[in-house]
């Protein structure tokens, strides 16, 4: 169904973005983009968070897109602007997150003629090309909906990668007859009839069977169907790092790991005599870089068919989106007496070692992680934990007791340091209402700190805990561990955090216990606007060796 209107460039911008629900969109403003930006203004629908620095701004969206399960939208200007978002970009191709990128670029008189012109690059087009898994260069104001449409096509029927769309400046001011396109149902492909009934004999004579669930379940909303199959089979389910949340973690047959893996999952994983993969590629993170010894008898699920066998050899490969394949199966098997199967026995061992596991190699920091825990258990199920990249954020990924889908976030295979804070930021844009907890390590806050700005301005209630070492702890390990402790640009001298955020106009507290951290984070719940948390970490045994000012720089 389509609208035709008579519309200038960034007029047609936000009338394509309204027709797919589009309620918000980060970014900054710039003189190519200010048409954008006026039409924005005009547009009582559409909310604009200013960010401080455009990679923020991606966060924030990125964020948006992975608490709320819509696609987010940033907006930035040629040149710096582009260049500046392409982590976050690069972050959502990673995970598979639904991000549009929407960009000006030169005018076409200028493009391809390199007449050093305000925010020129020699590719932009290219540069985003490398990083997203769909871009278009608009040329008309007419294409300005349809590439729009495009976009989010792509983004809900297969898998996202991430879409970018440029647009000459000079078409934002000029006007077209457009035609604007409502979205429709989305087409989600449908499995093979043979491989989803190879699939059932396989389930039904397995007796030890496995399921590793991956974020593209959630990316389905496929949680309850494969919760359903899990306990009909009896079958343990693994959890990672970025499908933490897939299901409630104190379920007796799920295992949460992150990408520290123990010799006792393997020993685990080689007793099962199937394995059914939903919603994962499999990659080396997940797996320990293909160490974990998965069964011959494999079954794998993904919307994406170059990730069937791409990392492990499939004997059963299963093209669809995830809540139709799981239906259909479970329709299937339960047809199929399930008493001949072997009862299964309770997973409480194996749990232990992953929990003790973790403990060792946090070390003694590790109890702050349960202080958070029990914040999380007398607040509200649906709160959202978001986990940056320090060590007390990877332990996150597999102690944290999550209850629901799309409560937890981590994208730990681009691994962005300083991405917690900004991710939070959009998630608590896109769920008002609901407490979100970014966990953050002291070097990665001070990456995108000045986002702090952006949540006092729009009075966004986020939870940020810094967890203070004054030091890169994770790269020092491995200096330490690798290098002979050959220490060299890992030591960071601490700004006062607590006067930091109160600068930025945020609530601000300094707690030294797991007690003390649990009992803060519940009431800043109850605050207006960001609320900071400096959690002073201890010095691990190895660091002792240091200077005492080193220790004093960590500890104040």
């Amino acid at each position: 169904m389509t609208n035709r209107q008579h519309l200038t460039g960034a007029q047609a911008v936000t009338a394509a973005l309204r027709a797919y629900n589009v309620d918000t969109i980060f970014g900054i403003p710039g003189v190519h983009t200010l048409p954008i930006y006026d039409a924005i203004y005009h547009e009582p629908g559409l909310r604009h968070i200013l960010a401080r620095h455009e990679q923020g701004a991606g966060f924030m969206a990125e964020g948006y897109a992975r608490a709320t399960g819509r696609p987010g939208v940033v907006c930035t200007i040629t040149g710096p602007g582009v260049t500046n978002v392409t982590t976050p970009a690069a972050s959502a191709y990673a995970d598979s997150i639904p991000l549009l990128i929407i960009s000006s670029s030169l005018s076409r008189a200028s493009q391809g003629r390199a007449r050093g012109e305000l925010h020129e690059v020699k590719d932009q087009l290219g540069v985003m090309q490398s990083l997203v898994g769909w871009t278009r260069a608009v040329n008309y104001v007419e294409e300005i909906p349809e590439a729009i449409h495009d976009a989010f096509r792509m983004m809900q029927q297969g898998r996202p990668r991430g879409a970018y769309i440029q647009i000459p400046y000079d078409l934002l001011t000029q006007s077209a007859d457009v035609d604007i396109t409502i979205a429709g149902p989305v087409e989600r492909p449908l499995p093979s009839i043979e491989a989803m009934a190879n699939a059932v004999e396989v389930l039904r004579e397995s007796r030890r069977p496995l399921i590793i669930a991956g974020a593209g379940v959630t990316a389905s909303n496929a949680n309850k169907q494969l919760l359903q199959l899990a306990e009909l089979l009896q079958a343990p389910v693994l959890l990672g790092s970025k499908s933490h949340d897939v299901l409630p973690t104190q379920h007796p047959l799920v295992l949460a790991t992150n990408d520290n893996l123990p010799l006792e999952l393997d020993a685990f994983i080689a007793t099962r005599d199937a394995v059914l993969v939903v919603g994962s590629k499999l990659g080396a993170e997940r797996t320990a870089d293909r160490r974990l010894p998965l069964p011959e008898k494999l079954i794998h699920i993904d919307i994406d068919p170059m990730e069937i066998g791409h990392n492990y050899r499939t004997q059963i490969g299963i093209v669809s989106d995830a809540k139709v394949a799981l239906e259909a199966l479970y329709k299937f098997l339960k047809e199929f007496p399930q008493e001949c199967r072997a009862p299964y026995s309770a997973l409480d061992d194996l749990r232990e070692a992953l929990y003790l596991h973790t403990v060792e190699y946090q070390g003694e920091n590790f109890r702050m992680l349960e202080g958070v825990s029990a914040a999380l258990e007398q607040m509200p199920e649906d709160t959202v934990v978001v986990a940056d990249m320090t060590m007390l954020g990877y332990a996150a990924a597999q102690y944290l007791p999550m209850r629901h889908p799309r409560t937890f976030i981590h994208p730990a295979e681009l691994c962005t340091i300083g991405s917690g804070l900004p991710l939070a930021i959009g998630a608590q844009a896109g769920l008002p209402g609901r407490p979100v907890i970014a966990l953050c390590g002291d070097g990665g806050f001070l990456l995108n700190s000045s986002e702090l700005a952006t949540a006092s301005q729009e009075k966004l209630p986020v939870i940020v805990v810094i967890f203070n070492d004054a030091t890169f702890t994770r790269v020092k390990t491995d200096q330490h561990q690798n290098y002979d402790s050959r220490y060299i640009a890992t030591d960071l001298l601490a700004p006062d955090y607590v006067a930091l955020a109160r600068a930025f106009h945020a609530e601000s507290m300094r707690v030294t216990t797991p007690e003390e951290l649990s009992t803060a984070i519940q009431q800043s719940a109850n605050h207006a606007g960001p609320t900071v948390i400096e959690v002073p970490l201890l010095v691990r045994p190895w660091q002792k060796e240091q200077s005492t000012e080193h220790t004093a720089i960590t500890l104040a």
